[in-house]
């Protein structure tokens, strides 16, 4: 047999720091069965009988193995003890000449110590992260991929693989079309409001957008919520439904509501003769929220244990809340929705065409967001050698979906371009599906690009493995884009790996844009610096101001990369701000406090590195408590 691990285990005796090895047992069985076969000693016994007799001489021939590796360790001075017992080696360390010769090392290898020579491993590793987006506002649940995307940059780099950090951002997309859509729509020629940057007002723009396009989709989202957890609602709606059906002699729409609404389904749009029937019929549902929410107090029910039951998900004042929200734009934006979704394709095709004008706007815009993003990544130490474009592998995606097809592993489904990876693969069973790689009117998909991107990857810079850092959402898709680029004849392929990681939460529960509690990467950046400054102006008032401000930013920063670092990457974080700032248990600050004492010390000792260097062989570190091993 080849090589093979050790077996090490603790030893299980109190008190002493130290492991034990079977090593002796195990090669001394390989070799009594070895042989004894060659001497014919086994030849018509069971298998009983042959394990029996074998048995009977590992354990002398296994003390005999363990006497000469014993009496080997020894010989090196490098353990306290170490002893052959009935073939197993019990190795016991000396804490002083093991931590020596750890201070020794560290020191003498200063910032490099742990890592592998540079290039030593042959393997030249894309680690793509980071892939944020311009025209778009970066909220805290980014923060986890960038802080891990640096980690395994950082990682893989030590472990001396020729590593090549990249983003890739998303400068085109449905959500720039929005957002230069309603840029061009209701803001030209402004300016963003004091105290707010060009690329966060870009972002406000895009949520503006996003508002605006969907807002008939909230609000039947919303009317169905409610005829779905509220009896109570829906009968008095109902009332009030058929109160207006018998004064509208024209009430084909009316009566469509009160039908849907009495059988709690939800209200499609298009059945409406008359889609602007639902402004008059928003006031309806406001009188009946406000009477709720005005409606004293009840006690809370039961449950059948006689506990009082979990209070609703919703209130009745957030449920009025809502529709207050949505109310003060009914009026003016609920009959403008249909235009504005046409004119949003006018401007994709604005883009498409490469209407010089738009292109500019496009240009300059983009640029607003990049000098953000530039000032976010720097700040969160991310660096790449490579920034790529979505916009610049479009054309590269569209010829590569048209090779696909003329070699027969892409098909037309259904007028979309397509590929069955199963059936490709020759799969009985659903693994992999089927991924769309090109929209039915030429307009390019993530699928696209991502396959054009990663291509480039293999062709233009020899990468032998290419690693994603994409939250685990995406786990299947980038499953199919590998498959789909082996088919193709990509062998690197095979090595590419989705680093996937899970979600950012708060305490109060799942991020959410539509909740309104996407907290933005910059608030929260700001915020944790300026409670990191409250904190250092307190324990150290006679710091100069400009050396707290320093201190303060070392201690936010590092408090948002430990949150997100100190956990698994397969498990979820609830990020709480306060907790991060801790400076007591898990926590960065804890931890950067913990070093900073002990650098006072080694300075009020007048001790330097030069000086432990030249003293570690004579250090005691003592013996360490049986708690402390």
């Amino acid at each position: 047999p080849g090589p093979r691990p050790i077996d090490l285990r603790p030893l299980p005796f109190e008190g002493t720091w130290g492991s034990a090895s079977t090593i002796c047992r195990i090669v001394a069985g390989e070799l009594v069965t070895r042989e004894l076969e060659a001497s014919g000693a086994l030849e018509g016994l069971s298998r009983k009988e042959a394990r029996k007799r074998v048995n009977a001489e590992v354990g002398p021939r296994a003390q005999q193995l363990a006497e000469q590796v014993a009496a080997t360790l020894r010989a090196t001075g490098r353990f306290a003890t170490v002893e052959a017992v009935n073939g197993y080696i019990n190795i016991s360390y000396d804490a002083s000449a093991m931590a020596a010769a750890l201070v020794r090392e560290v020191l003498t290898q200063d910032t490099t110590y742990g890592h592998a020579a540079p290039g030593s491993r042959n393997l030249r590793v894309m680690i793509e992260h980071s892939q944020l987006n311009t025209h778009k506002a970066a909220h805290v649940g980014h923060l986890r991929n960038i802080c891990l995307g640096v980690a395994v940059t950082n990682i893989s780099q030590a472990g001396g693989f020729t590593t090549m950090p990249v983003t890739y951002i998303g400068d085109i997309g449905r959500h720039v079309i929005r957002c230069l859509w309603c840029y061009m729509t209701f803001h030209a020629g402004e300016e963003p409001p004091a105290g707010i940057s060009r690329g966060r007002w870009l972002g406000d723009i895009y949520a503006e957008a996003d508002a605006r396009l969907s807002f008939r989709d909230d609000v039947l989202d919303f009317l169905h919520r409610l005829v779905q957890e509220d009896p109570l609602f829906v009968a008095a709606v109902d009332r009030m439904l058929k109160f207006l059906w018998r004064r509208n002699v024209e009430g084909e729409d009316i009566a469509y509501l009160l039908g849907r609404i009495s059988s709690q389904q939800r209200i499609r749009v298009e059945d409406l003769r008359d889609p602007n029937v639902l402004v008059p019929f928003w006031p309806i549902i406001g009188d009946q929220l406000r009477a709720e929410a005005e409606r004293p107090a009840e006690p809370a029910p039961q449950g059948a244990d006689g506990a009082p039951a979990a209070p609703p998900a919703v209130t009745a004042r957030e449920r009025l809340a809502e529709w207050e929200r949505l109310a003060a734009h009914m009026d003016d934006w609920w009959p403008q929705v249909p235009a504005w979704q046409e004119q949003v394709r006018h401007t994709f095709q604005l883009w498409e065409q490469k209407d010089p004008e738009f292109v500019r706007l496009w240009e300059t815009t983009r640029q607003w967001s990049v000098d953000e993003l530039r000032q976010i990544f720097e700040e969160f130490g991310a660096h790449f050698d490579v920034w790529f474009w979505e916009s610049q592998v479009e054309d590269a995606g569209r010829a590569i979906v048209r090779e696909l097809l003329e070699r027969g592993i892409a098909e037309i489904s259904d007028g979309l371009p397509v590929v069955k990876i199963d059936e490709k693969l020759g799969l009985k069973t659903e693994t992999y599906r089927t991924m769309p790689i090109l929209r039915s009117d030429g307009t390019t998909l993530y699928s696209t690009k991502d396959l054009a991107l990663t291509q480039q990857k293999f062709v233009d810079y020899h990468v032998d493995q290419a690693i994603w850092v994409v939250d685990v959402r995406q786990s299947l898709y980038f499953e199919q884009i590998r498959k789909i680029l082996e088919l193709y004849g990509f062998e690197q392929a095979a090595n590419s790996l989705h680093l996937a990681y899970e979600f950012v939460t708060l305490p109060t529960g799942v991020i959410s844009s539509r909740k309104g509690n996407a907290p933005m990467l910059e608030d929260v950046r700001d915020a944790m610096l300026a409670r990191a400054l409250e904190v250092i102006q307190e324990k150290n008032p006679d710091l100069p101001p400009e050396q707290q401000r320093t201190v303060a930013r070392q201690v936010g920063i590092g408090a948002i990369k430990y949150a997100m670092l100190a956990r698994d990457s397969n498990k979820v974080i609830v990020f709480d701000p306060e907790e991060a700032l801790s400076f007591d248990g898990h926590a960065a600050p804890y931890i950067q406090y913990a070093h900073a004492r002990g650098c006072r010390i080694l300075e009020h000792a007048g001790v330097d590195d030069a000086d432990l260097l030249a003293r570690l062989d004579h250090l005691t570190f003592g013996t360490p408590a049986p708690e402390e091993l």
